[in-house]
């Protein structure tokens, strides 16, 4: 049952990877999986079999995720920008509360606040300038290092939470082709495009995790910032019509959903504590 659980978590994680305005690292901040995410990555040498455990559910559905998924994100951000965006806010801000407690697990300090509202200003900064000036999704050349810096930017987007990787992909104008490499299957193109992101995602889990051991109450509220910031990326113009009122209720039940689903883990730690 836990693996299912972890390929639908990868699933959704994968489609958060390519989806526009959406980082793979919210999402598994979202499913409270991320610093076990990251340690894993980092030092899956340790306790190697329990790491691949892990991991293993989480690459396939990520897999499955970003190639599934490539024609139907475009497909819904093409034709249901506005309701697929206010669902994704929904989910996000539900998962606040859960990852406010994970972030106090070891205690509280009132600095943390200042580096959870100076990544949250980053975010937002980079969200409102995308929004004034919006970013090319227009063809690239289809070089190596192009392919290969696809790659590395998908990965850089499913570690660091808040990181919309496809609007980054936009701005270099890889956004549609990297699409079309996936929706046409083009295996060739794939390598390349997959070697960046395993370099990426080895190099910054890396990061993260040491950074998370010395440090695990700011690195926690740093990852809340940008979570809490990369909301204001995805939120679409609102019209006042039909659209706008069937968007906000997809909103609300994204947040219940979420909500509800982050705190499965501590009511079952509270049901283990009645049972012992």
């Amino acid at each position: 049952m836990k693996t299912i659980q972890n390929i639908a978590k990868g699933f959704l994680i994968g489609i958060g990877s390519i989806a526009p305005g959406v980082s793979g690292g919210s999402i598994a901040v979202i499913f409270g999986i991320y610093d076990k995410l990251t340690d894993a990555v980092a030092h899956f040498y340790r306790n190697f079999k329990e790491k691949i455990k892990f991991l293993w559910p989480l690459i396939v559905g990520g897999a499955l995720g970003v190639l599934l998924f490539s024609n139907v994100i475009q497909y819904l951000f093409e034709n249901y920008n506005t309701q697929i965006r206010c669902l994704f806010i929904g989910l996000m801000i539900g998962t606040f509360p859960a990852v406010v407690r994970q972030a106090n697990d070891r205690g509280f300090r009132k600095s943390y606040l200042i580096w959870a509202g100076v990544a949250f200003i980053v975010t937002a900064v980079l969200a409102i300038l995308n929004q004034i000036n919006p970013v090319s999704s227009g063809p690239m050349n289809e070089s190596f290092i192009m392919l290969f810096l696809s790659g590395a930017i998908i990965g850089f987007g499913t570690i660091i939470p808040g990181i919309s990787a496809s609007f980054i992909l936009m701005a270099l104008g890889a956004y549609e082709t990297l699409l079309h490499i996936l929706t046409s299957f083009d295996i060739l193109s794939m390598l390349p495009i997959a070697l960046g992101l395993v370099v990426s995602i080895l190099l910054f889990a890396k990061l993260v995790s040491y950074l998370y051991q010395r440090a695990y109450g700011i690195m926690s509220y740093i990852v809340f910032g940008l979570l809490a910031g990369s909301v204001l990326a995805i939120v679409p113009p609102f019209e006042g019509n039909m659209t706008t009122i069937i968007s906000l209720l997809l909103m609300i039940a994204g947040l219940i959903f979420s909500y509800l689903l982050s705190t499965i883990p501590q009511r079952n730690k509270k049901a283990e504590k009645k049972l012992s």
